[in-house]
């Protein structure tokens, strides 16, 4: 017996795009952090500041993957998450 997964129209070029746009702004939002938080530690470094700013974004793009991928699973149906047995 197989069960017939319904995907709706669109969904996975939702996906794309929110995964892309999320993660593009989880990064943007991470270097504006970590530049903010230099700011008030007093980092007059050049190197020290790419060095945070990378830090923090290379952190944060996993991050954002993750909250939108977990906002996809949250709504689809829990049938469609099922992988079919032998």
């Amino acid at each position: 017996m197989t069960e017939e997964r319904r995907i709706r129209p669109g969904s996975r070029l939702l996906l794309g795009v929110a995964i892309v746009f999320g993660t593009l702004g989880s990064v943007y939002a991470a270097a504006l952090l970590a530049d903010f938080a230099l700011d008030l530690l007093g980092v007059a470094s050049p190197a020290v500041r790419l060095g945070a700013k990378s830090i923090a974004m290379a952190a944060a793009l996993p991050a954002g993957f993750y909250l939108v991928e977990r906002a996809f699973l949250g709504r689809s149906p829990a049938t469609s998450r099922k992988t079919p047995g032998p």
